[in-house]
């Protein structure tokens, strides 16, 4: 279960607290505001401070005391009051950053350790396929050893990432995430590396990397498939000799950091085509992980549904939605190219359109209950001839499963549906007609 200790935010000089606010109001953390610096005595699971004037940072002092001595985050420069429990972080961080620091520190102010043997915050499931998954994090989690997550979008790999960090010896220490596909190729050195003064037009003061900012803890790498062929060359270096130089730099910077990354795409086969460099790929795939996707791990869709309804319920204050029998039946059917994304998104769909405090068959988008059919009828053909059976009845029923499942892949582009059959288009059209099939529909009898 999450930490949630409050968390005091106390602002003072140029940062309001509405922007404080803003960063954090969506983690599942539990904030209190003080716009001033007095406080009533109580225990919290971290502070969280910016901007502070010499008077602000020594009055800080008492009242970290009095919220009984819990670790503070300063964001940004400025005066520090005298005390031991201090983590800085730079003024650019982004909100899961700000996040993902107040919950580290505060579960580690917990007895000096982590709350449990593993904590598994934010993934939901019991499958095999995700308790596999869980498996390798749990024993790479204490070690340094790199990790290259692979899975298709939306399986939950920065999730997997996060729990590696939080659970290893580096989790007092920042995790820096940053999306390789995310920021054009000529940008993303200076974001990983950092740049000098005047490096090139734009860059009017010196501002530090990520790796940088990472030092001492974990740097996760998202898309690292998408990255250029000449920075591959620069992230080797990196990661090899734990140095690099800031873009326009002459000197070396030395960092200690743990890499992770992630990608949707196969590297292997981009090492084969020459699009992906072999070293930097055995260099990063030392532990590999592999998501599954969830149209493999179909038992958890029940436990993933409940757990973003009773999420978003909690968020918005709106009903918790509940799901019939025939609605969860077609949702587990249905293969999700989307992912664990997906679903969360049609639940939400769901809370905001769905009148009722059901969900029923018919509140499925058309193309849930498409597949379903064309799961039903996807399996090999099996009739019981005990009971008795209409040979040509059975084989033209079978054939009218074929046409219709051909004809939903393709969209009903006919000519692409017989070749998916290795059928004449004439023919099809022939026996389309023959069997009364219209667009989008089945037969009654089906």
């Amino acid at each position: 279960m999450a930490d949630t200790r409050m968390i005091k935010v106390l602002i003072s000089g140029g940062l309001d607290s509405s922007l404080l606010m803003g960063m954090l109001s969506n983690s599942d953390l539990k904030i209190e505001t003080a716009p001033d610096m007095t406080v009533s005595v109580e225990k919290y699971g971290v502070v969280v401070a910016s901007h502070l004037s010499e008077s602000d940072a020594s009055a800080l002092s008492g009242i970290l005391k009095r919220c009984g001595e819990p670790p503070l985050i300063l964001v940004g420069r400025g005066p520090a009051p005298d005390y031991a429990d201090i983590i800085r972080l730079d003024e650019g961080v982004s909100a899961d950053e700000l996040a993902e620091a107040c919950r580290v520190t505060s579960l580690a102010a917990v007895d000096g350790g982590l709350v449990g043997p593993f904590d598994t915050r934010g993934i939901i499931g019991q499958s095999e396929g995700i308790r596999r998954v869980l498996g390798i994090a749990q024993k790479v989690a204490s070690t340094d050893s790199t990790v290259l997550i692979t899975g298709e979008s939306g399986t939950g790999k920065e999730l997997i990432a996060r729990a590696i960090h939080r659970n290893s010896p580096r989790r007092n220490a920042p995790l820096v995430v940053i999306n390789c596909g995310a920021i054009p190729g000529e940008l993303l050195e200076s974001e990983l590396f950092g740049h000098e003064k005047g490096a090139f037009t734009g860059a009017h003061r010196a501002r530090p990397g990520r790796f940088e900012l990472a030092d001492g803890g974990t740097i996760f790498l998202d898309e690292i498939g998408d990255m250029s062929p000449d920075l591959q060359v620069k992230l080797l270096r990196a990661i090899q000799e734990k140095c690099f130089e800031r873009v326009g730099a002459t000197h070396s910077i030395h960092v200690d950091i743990r890499i992770i990354s992630a990608t949707n795409k196969d590297l292997a086969q981009a090492v084969e085509e020459s699009r992906f460099r072999e070293d930097l790929y055995y260099r990063l795939n030392v532990i590999p992980v592999i998501m599954p996707p969830l149209r493999e791990r179909r038992s958890d869709i029940p436990l993933l549904a409940s757990h973003f309804t009773e999420k978003l319920a909690k968020r918005t204050g709106m009903e918790e939605k509940q799901f019939s029998p025939d609605a969860m039946a077609t949702m587990e059917a249905y293969d999700w190219p989307g992912n664990v994304r997906e679903l969360e998104n049609l639940v939400e769909r769901f809370s905001v359109l769905v009148d009722g405090s059901t969900v029923t068959l018919e509140d499925l988008p058309g193309h849930f209950k498409a597949c379903a059919s064309d799961e039903a009828n996807d399996g090999p053909l099996y009739v019981d001839v005990r009971q008795g059976v209409n040979f040509h009845e059975s084989v033209e029923q079978h054939q009218k499963n074929l046409i219709l499942q051909a004809l939903n892949e393709s969209n009903w582009v006919k000519a692409k549906a017989a070749e998916l059959l290795s059928m004449k288009r004439t023919t099809l059209v022939e026996k389309i007609k023959k069997m009364k099939l219209e667009d989008g529909s089945a037969s009654s009898s089906l």
